[in-house]
């Protein structure tokens, strides 16, 4: 088989340099076209975060005093899927594929996280080496965060974030649940948060699906969230016995996965150091009542039936439950690396061995395989800057 010839793209005309250039959207994708030459470097600037002014955020917890308000940001972050190229082109059988989340900031700072719980990974040496043009690198999703601008720490109360309007930050709106089910919107520019729907205060979840807003109520009913804020059935009750509903699309269809926990979630409310966590069901203290995941079911909408779908196998598809939203990944043409499987977080004892009484609970990523059912402990991930590897945690063996 004949060798395919190397393109040389720095010999590309000049007038279509600036051309792609204001085609490209992202950080990563910058930085990629900048790296080919030097003439490529020069015609398209650094790539700039639009600036979105700080948000007013109103606490309406018993916990706080009445009235506090505090200043807060608006975080973006992508998830990218990473493969290695040999001679410029993917080579499935051999490489492994890799998730890589980046965070960045109004101020045009960036970092790296865990790409599941979201943790910050430090920068090892050999990280300075990392050439983006090594790899093959696809765009899978963005999400969003509301942070305290005075320290940059996650709002707790605040359960989860999205954007609509996500071409001009400036001007978007952005909606949230907060205090463990509620629902606000406000858009870029508002003096105050409005909050709608203020008889329920029972959603898990919430996402933005072909460019409108949808949320999940505890029982399973998808709705739709109209542009005058109203809430509005988009499907069937599914009535399913888990305590945790989670939102996701994959392949231009939804899903509520359904998870299924060891006892109750409790409404508690803590108050830490008078302005890090306000007025949340906080997962992250190691004393409070968390429940465990035990079981997961999978529900996809069949849009024109109204009707819910009992899935039982997600085939090539990785369903990935982060804490600032959900996603799908595809594991097709990717060798050692298993679909049909869910990762997510949990709040797990970690006893010590030899020691009575252990049992302080610890963040764990973990993956449940539909396929048996079983639910195991991910690899411990280091706290360092590298791609993860998708067969750590998805090896069929």
């Amino acid at each position: 088989m004949e060798k395919k010839k190397k393109v040389d793209w720095s010999a590309l005309p000049k007038e279509l340099w600036l051309t792609i250039g204001n085609c490209l959207d992202s950080r990563i994708d910058v930085l990629r076209f900048r790296s080919v030459c030097t003439l490529w470097r020069s015609s398209v600037p650094l790539f700039k975060q639009t600036t979105v002014p700080p948000l007013p955020h109103k606490f309406s917890s018993d916990a706080v005093a009445a009235g506090a308000e505090f200043q807060a940001l608006l975080f973006q972050t992508t998830v990218y899927r990473m493969q290695p190229l040999v001679d410029g082109e993917p080579n499935s059988s051999n490489s492994k594929p890799w998730l890589l989340k980046l965070e960045e900031s109004n101020s045009g700072e960036s970092r790296f996280l865990h790409p599941i719980t979201n943790s910050p990974l430090r920068y090892p040496a050999k990280a300075k080496n990392f050439n983006l043009l090594d790899f093959g690198v696809v765009e899978l999703r963005k999400s969003y965060s509301l942070k305290y601008r005075q320290n940059n720490v996650i709002i707790a109360c605040v359960n989860k974030v999205v954007v609509i309007g996500q071409t001009h930050l400036d001007n978007c709106g952005i909606f949230k649940i907060f205090d463990g089910g509620k629902l606000g919107f406000l858009r870029i520019g508002d003096e105050k948060w409005t909050h709608f729907d203020e008889q329920n205060s029972h959603y898990d979840d919430i996402i933005v699906y072909k460019g409108q807003c949808y949320v999940v109520d505890r029982l399973g009913t998808i709705f739709w969230v109209s542009s005058e804020l109203k809430v509005v059935p988009f499907s069937p009750p599914l009535c399913g016995f888990g305590g945790q509903k989670h939102l996701v699309e994959s392949c231009g269809d939804l899903y509520v996965v359904d998870r299924c926990l060891d006892r109750e979630r409790s409404e508690r409310y803590l108050l830490e150091d008078n302005n890090v966590i306000f007025g949340l069901p906080n997962p992250f203290f190691a004393n409070a009542a968390v429940p465990e995941a035990i079981d997961f079911k999978v529900y996809k909408l069949d849009q024109e039936w109204a009707r819910w779908v009992d899935v039982k196998n997600l085939g090539d598809q990785v369903f990935i439950l982060s804490n600032d939203g959900s996603f799908s990944v595809s594991t097709r043409g990717f060798a050692r690396v298993k679909g049909n499987c869910i990762l997510f977080t949990d709040h797990r004892h970690a006893h010590l061995p030899g020691v009575a009484g252990s049992g302080a609970r610890k963040c764990h990523s973990c993956v449940f395989d539909l396929e048996d059912g079983s639910i195991k402990n991910v690899a411990p991930f280091r706290a360092c800057f590298m791609p993860w590897p998708l067969s750590s945690w998805l090896s069929p063996d």
